[in-house]
């Protein structure tokens, strides 16, 4: 049964728009450097990130936005800002389809697919991957598959800094 409902949730997600005309693409690249000296108690992290995103835009026949698809890519660094130990997070590879309320023009629903997060300390790993689903206005968690330890300490917000808790353990001096 879980495998039929993922089957429906992929099918929804990528089927084709209406759409008048064809999506417009468009790639951007990002550097941003988050900190929090207090993330950890005792240290801070620091994620040093790196991300080039194709993205393509899909209307109506109105010219309203409909979807957006995200082919993101990523090659970050994540630190202890005490010890300076310093982690490669990637690369990583995933896929943001966001659904938009026409009325709106609001991100209704967020399906993402992928590696979010790879970062390996030995044998140790943090890892956020797998299908999931994050309700658009709240940014909370529908729907997932996987380990989900950085979108979770999000706990439904857009801030990205408030993931840095997530690495605290991976991090440890």
């Amino acid at each position: 049964m879980r495998k039929l409902a993922f089957a429906l949730l992929m099918l929804a997600v990528f089927a084709a728009p209406a759409s008048a005309a064809p999506p417009t693409k468009q790639v951007i690249t990002q550097h941003n450097v988050l900190t929090d000296e207090d993330a950890c108690g005792s240290y801070g992290v620091t994620w040093d990130i790196n991300l080039t995103a194709t993205i393509w835009t899909f209307t109506d026949d109105e010219g309203r936005r409909t979807k957006q698809v995200a082919h993101i890519t990523e090659d970050n660094t994540v630190a202890n800002t005490v010890t300076g130990l310093t982690l490669r997070d990637g690369p990583v590879n995933f896929v943001q389809t966001t659904f938009f309320d026409v009325a709106t023009n609001r991100a209704d629903k967020i399906f993402i697919v992928g590696t979010a997060v790879n970062v390996r300390r030995g044998d140790e790993r943090l890892v956020d991957r797998g299908p999931i689903l994050i309700d658009g206005p709240t940014r909370r968690i529908l729907w997932s598959a996987g380990p989900h330890p950085v979108r979770e300490a999000m706990d439904g917000s857009a801030n990205i800094a408030l993931a840095l808790p997530a690495f605290c353990h991976i991090l440890r001096p």
